[in-house]
């Protein structure tokens, strides 16, 4: 029986391009850690001023969505792999 070899490069060849989805997924997900990133300054800076206060907890919270939705945006843009068929044997 012949041997079955994969490559597992990572080139643009063995993925799909990125239908319109995936580039509005991933400018939405460059837009969301903008604001992850904004928001963690806004943060620290209200921990600095106010200490422990409710809009210290709200910027957090905040930071945290950010960053979560972030995480998920990018991965929901991800290309898909291309699945080559099995070979008849």
């Amino acid at each position: 029986m012949p041997e079955r070899t994969t490559d597992m490069t990572d080139t643009a060849a063995t993925y799909h391009p990125r239908n319109i989805g995936k580039k509005i997924a991933l400018i939405f997900a460059a837009c969301s850690g903008t604001c992850g990133f904004l928001t963690i300054g806004a943060t620290l800076w209200a921990w600095t001023t106010y200490g422990k206060h409710v809009i210290t907890a709200s910027l957090g919270a905040t930071t945290f969505f950010f960053v979560t939705a972030t995480i998920v945006l990018y991965e929901m843009s991800r290309p898909r792999p291309v699945i080559q068929p099995d070979s008849p044997q």
